[in-house]
């Protein structure tokens, strides 16, 4: 990580502090939001701005649409910041009003499946080892056949580089890495639920990187 990675992490982080959410947006609304935002303070968009509310956040990498956001429903956003080439990349799900009890129960089965998996997270940890600590909590819980994508990936002057946090990959981490962690519950005509931090390997173990904010 080096100072241009920095500030695109404080431009996402400043974004989601600034970002207003109100029922009757349309996805494509928020997008441009966060567009805006990320240019005024001083980024470009790391890569195309993921928004899906309601039934569409049951995909994982939603592409925003005219749907207008509503009360009580998730709202998933992935963006990331982009300065001199290096990026950053976090994702939120918000809700507004009163959050249904399913909601509820999945988003924080979500949050301490990446509370373990960013605990896992230490020099010669095994990725396929840190991907396990949130899958195999997300399994316990009843939602593993839900959870469809690796637990996160690297990430500098690409969005998507290795390492690969997933299932298969036995590589070591190294001090120095920043990777992603960003475990996520998706349900067929329901919605979906991912968080997604950025995570700095550390010679003593890790440095969470972005907000705790979710």
């Amino acid at each position: 990580m080096n100072a241009a990675q920095l500030k695109a992490i404080k431009i996402a982080l400043k974004v989601i502090k600034h970002l207003k959410l109100e029922v009757g947006m349309s996805e494509l609304g928020i997008a441009e939001q966060v567009h805006f935002l990320l240019a005024k303070f001083g980024a470009k968009s790391a890569f195309p701005i993921i928004v899906g509310s309601g039934k569409n956040a049951m995909q994982p990498h939603c592409q925003p649409t005219h749907r207008e956001i509503r009360e009580s429903e998730p709202i998933k956003i992935d963006f990331g910041a982009n300065v001199n080439g290096w990026r950053s990349d976090v994702t939120r799900t918000f809700v507004l009003g009163k959050v249904p009890a399913k909601l509820k129960k999945v988003i924080a089965i979500v949050k301490e499946a990446q509370k373990r998996a960013i605990a896992a997270v230490k020099p010669g940890a095994r990725c396929c080892d840190v991907d396990h600590a949130a899958r195999q909590y997300i399994h316990e819980q009843g939602f593993g056949r839900h959870f469809v994508h690796s637990t996160g990936h690297g990430i500098g002057l690409r969005v998507h580089q290795g390492p690969k946090i997933g299932t298969k990959n036995k590589r070591r981490l190294k001090a120095g890495m920043v990777i992603t962690i960003e475990p996520g519950i998706y349900i067929e005509k329901w919605g979906g639920v991912r968080i997604e931090d950025m995570v700095l390997v550390t010679k003593m173990g890790h440095k969470l990187l972005t907000s705790k904010l979710k």
